[in-house]
């Protein structure tokens, strides 16, 4: 725990207040469901670059990244980060146009009108389960106990709750004005935060003296299958709920590509400083001057912690915080549409008002956030939290969403139908069983279960994505089948 400040104290509550004032303010203004839900779709590139960066890059890709960093090296930026920035290119140059073409409002919206009511819900309960706050409310767990010296659960409740309240008063307008303050407040504490990191341990140089080589080989030491499952990840770029939202409240097709290529580049820049940072952290445990003991999750804020001034380290606790409110909230809202729009309107009362699906969103977010905070205090690990509702989303929806997209004939509903039930109901169930069945390792941090006939034969929880989707694909063949010949 570091004791702040006054004047930090004062800046970090400043922009608390700051936060929780405007989203009151624009609530006001009142406005119609697709004010609240997608600000009127009128997003021009600035504003879309700043939400789309600070949204998608939480304290789950501060922490999670520096996590790696630390504890493997560069393989943190090239195996882990950079297959995203392809997805963002094919999203830019490819999806997003094809997504502008039709009037949609979400990504179960996209299975709804392709597949039928079946599919739209299964990629609802996929969309809803992907977009609960739970790694936003684990990182404020986390940085409420090594800054504050707070228990994890108040921290949850106090930061997360502040965020909550700007996003079910303000809607989206808020969340995308309020993402643009955090995405420069996010620029000035990565400014900030590398020479001071490098300052500590004697220079950039001292991490390839002090430093394992394997911690400067592009793929490290980790084992073929689980590079490619890091990698495959961010497959879930292309169906990613709360880059679609943005995509559909954008003014312009154009907008949305000039948005992604300039926020590649930011993504790209931030990634790599994270790396940095998470590797100075290992270097300096090694020279003794954090704590030997530092968990790998936390080693970004214990260095940051350990060097700042006065001042300095107030605008650094409200840049972690900005980071990750501006995750929270996006993803809070995405899950109250998803129950307001994809379930309640369609299943409950199609000709529900605008009135009645703004009060249903705010109950979805409020839903969304209670579900979020069980689910963080029930986990206690960053990076297999982060795969495992990557999976879920991925294995429900990726193949019938691109595939409908670009190949209409095969918009037939049994297709899209046992794409998406069999891919989410695999996931589960194989997660489920190797929680039940095998064990926590802890070396390797994640869940494993040994293949008794089959001699040092290991599935990880980290492999399921590798069985789940290839499950979807083949219920879609499966579903073309039985639809042959239908118009």
């Amino acid at each position: 725990m570091v004791e702040l400040a006054p004047v930090d104290w004062g800046i970090v509550s400043a922009y608390l207040l700051a936060m929780v004032g405007l989203g009151l303010y624009l609530a006001r203004l009142g406005g119609d469901f697709e004010d609240f839900f997608l600000a009127g779709r009128v997003l021009t590139a600035p504003i879309l670059i700043a939400t789309l960066v600070s949204s998608y890059y939480g304290i789950d890709v501060l922490f999670g990244s520096s996590q790696l960093a630390f504890t493997d090296g560069v393989v943190s930026w090239f195996a882990y980060a950079r297959p995203a920035y392809l997805f963002f290119l094919v999203a830019a140059f490819l999806v997003a146009k094809r997504l502008r073409e039709e009037d949609f409002k979400s990504l179960p919206d996209i299975l709804g009108r392709y597949y039928g009511a079946g599919a739209r819900y299964a990629a609802a309960a996929a969309s809803f389960a992907y977009s609960v706050p739970a790694l936003s409310l684990y990182g404020f767990g986390i940085m409420g106990s090594v800054v504050l010296g707070w228990p994890p659960i108040l921290s949850m409740a106090v930061f997360g709750g502040i965020a909550l309240l700007y996003t079910v008063t303000g809607g989206f307008r808020a969340v995308v004005i309020t993402d643009s303050i955090q995405f420069l407040v996010m620029c000035l504490i990565l400014a900030l935060a590398v020479p001071y990191a490098l300052e500590l341990i004697g220079g950039f140089d001292r991490m390839p003296e002090l430093l394992p080589p394997e911690y400067f080989e592009e793929m490290g030491d980790l084992s073929l299958g689980l590079i490619l499952v890091y990698a495959s990840t961010n497959l879930v770029v292309l169906i990613e709920p709360a880059f679609y939202q943005r995509i559909f409240a954008a003014r312009s097709t154009r907008a949305v590509r000039n948005a992604l290529l300039i926020g590649i580049l930011l993504w790209g820049a931030y990634d790599w400083v994270i790396t940095v940072l998470g590797m100075a952290a290992k270097t300096a445990v090694i020279q003794g001057a954090i704590d030997p003991g530092v968990a790998a999750d936390q080693s970004l804020m214990v260095i940051m912690l350990s060097v700042l001034p006065a001042g300095v380290l107030g605008f650094f606790v409200a840049g972690v915080l900005a980071t990750e409110m501006s995750t929270l909230d996006s993803y809070c809202l995405v899950a109250g549409g998803n129950v307001a729009y994809d379930v309640y309107r369609p299943l409950v009362k199609p000709q529900a008002s605008d009135a009645e699906l703004i009060r249903m969103t705010r109950i979805g977010v409020l839903g969304s956030w209670g579900v979020g905070f069980l689910v963080a205090l029930s986990f206690d690990q960053m990076l297999g939290l982060w795969v495992f509702l990557a999976s879920i989303l991925i294995s429900t929806a990726l193949v019938p969403v691109l595939l409908g997209l670009y190949v209409p004939r095969w918009r037939r509903p049994r297709a899209g139908l046992l794409a998406s039930t069999l891919g989410l109901s695999s996931v589960i169930i194989l997660n489920a069983a190797l929680v039940g069945m095998g064990h926590y390792s802890e070396a390797e941090e994640t869940y494993v279960l040994s293949i008794g006939v089959l001699d040092g034969f290991e599935i990880w929880q980290e492999h399921v994505m590798l069985v789940s989707v290839p499950i979807s694909l083949l219920g879609f063949a499966l579903g073309l089948f039985l639809d042959r010949g239908k118009a």
